[in-house]
């Protein structure tokens, strides 16, 4: 009898670098026709214990939605960690950028507050937008 081949969904890494990099990954299509370029400055050894797969949907998310009203711009994203709390930056620093995403983020800050978290943006005009989005890194429990 020969083997059947494995169709599993490939796992999700709880690495927030690998995250923010299949994230990156996704959106650098878009980003290249918008002649913007993004940045994963999240350190290497970030791991995570919250769920993986609203995370993941999250950055992929947030990073669409930068990039398609970016223009010519430098994406960065950067994470720190206090305590329990992770907090993800989504910055657009093209002193160009002038755009509303509030409302784009509606359906982010649903999933945001399902991992307990809340996402946050800062437009200072014609200077750079940043979207902070934070969540404990713990699991939900429910």
């Amino acid at each position: 009898m020969k083997p059947q081949p494995n169709h599993e969904m490939p796992t999700i890494p709880k690495n927030l670098h690998q995250l923010v990099g299949l994230a990156a990954g996704n959106s650098m299509p878009t980003a290249v026709q918008r002649n913007s370029f993004i940045v994963n400055e999240v350190p290497r050894e970030f791991q995570i214990a919250a769920d993986v797969k609203l995370l993941a949907n999250i950055l992929n998310s947030l990073l669409s939605i930068v990039v398609n009203n970016s223009k010519h711009s430098c994406i960065r994203i950067i994470a720190k960690e206090y305590e329990d709390m992770i907090f993800v930056c989504v910055r657009d620093n093209n002193s160009g950028s002038n755009y509303d995403v509030a409302g784009n983020l509606q359906q982010v800050q649903q999933n945001a507050k399902k991992m307990n978290g809340n996402v946050n943006i800062t437009n200072m005009e014609n200077k750079f937008t940043s979207i902070i989005f934070n969540f404990p890194n713990f699991p939900v429990t429910v």
